[in-house]
């Protein structure tokens, strides 16, 4: 499972939560600006969870939520975000007692019983796992989530044809999910059906263009298509949004060797090399490599404009 491409399942589930936690929180600002009239208003310790969340701390975003569970008792809402927090830091015992317990006070909550069937899953326990996926796909019929956690069950478990079903369902059902697109584009670069892959890539940066996966996805397929101009675009705007990655500085330098810019590329293996808390042998070897096609394309060019000088002189 190691070597298929990254599934971005903890991901999901925050960017599910954030979206419910964002509504809560302009809802009770709003409240609290018309009560104040101009102020600002403080935030509640569940709102404050969400906040830490938005930041990945998760353990300030725990304290915060078990502060309000404490004021104001359980709730879906609350137990959904405490098992989020475990999930993404992968103790999933504790993201399956609290996404459980969210599910008693809504067995029919969609995003709770996708993730709820990822935390099974990682557990082993994919019979469990496959049961809340479909109750999941049954109770959403509107939306792409539920059939892309299908789709993704399936792909890990090795039954591509399946989980190629599964996708297809979801981008037909919602063809701007962003979310879907991306991991269809998962599935068709495990398959090396790299035009595909790079289209659904470039689907999903469409209507998600805040997801920096979907562009690295999309620049590696455009790598292995030798088309270098898409690729760079796509690797520039992904460093763009997380900068502090070394591989897409080495991929985005790979990629300008190719295309005869040899000084940019140096200064992406310095950048990539910064990053590294060891002198990593690979960003070594490709300096080695890149500093004579520097030199030479700059005596190249130094001769080109004595050329044109000697011209003019004459």
């Amino acid at each position: 499972m190691s070597s298929k491409p990254a599934i971005t399942s903890p991901q999901s589930a925050v960017t599910a939560v954030t979206g419910r936690a964002r509504q809560l929180l302009l809802l009770t600002f709003g409240l609290a600006l018309l009560v104040s009239g101009c102020g600002v208003p403080r935030l509640t310790p569940f709102e404050k969870g969400v906040e830490f969340m938005d930041h990945s701390d998760y353990p300030r975003a725990l304290e915060q939520f078990k502060e309000d569970i404490k004021r104001n008792g359980e709730r879906l809402a609350v137990c959904y975000n405490i098992g989020v927090c475990y999930h993404d830091t992968k103790d999933y015992e504790q993201a399956a007692y609290w996404y459980e317990k969210a599910l008693t006070y809504d067995p029919r909550d969609g995003d709770t019983l996708v993730n709820l069937a990822m935390v099974y899953h990682a557990q082993g326990r994919d019979l469990a796992a496959l049961a809340r996926l479909k109750q999941a796909a049954e109770i959403e019929r509107d939306r792409a989530y539920p059939l892309v956690a299908m789709g993704i069950y399936y792909q890990r478990n090795g039954q591509l044809d399946k989980a190629r079903e599964y996708y297809e369902q979801a981008v037909k059902r919602e063809q701007k999910s962003g979310y879907a697109w991306y991991h269809f584009a998962t599935l068709h670069e495990l398959d090396q059906r790299f035009g595909d892959a790079a289209q659904c890539y470039e689907r999903s940066c469409e209507y998600d263009s805040t997801n920096p996966a979907a562009y690295h996805g999309a620049a590696r397929c455009y790598f292995r298509l030798r088309n270098w101009r898409k690729a760079i675009v796509n690797y520039e705007f992904a460093i763009h949004l997380v900068p502090d990655q070394a591989e897409l500085y080495l991929g985005a330098a790979d990629t300008l060797v190719e295309l005869g810019r040899y000084d940019r590329a140096v200064q992406y293996l310095w950048a990539a090399r910064g990053l590294t808390r060891h002198d990593d042998k690979a960003i070594h070897e490709r300096l080695m490599r890149v500093y004579p096609l520097l030199m030479e394309s700059e005596r190249a060019r130094g001769s080109r404009t004595d050329d044109k000088k000697a011209g003019a002189g004459e």
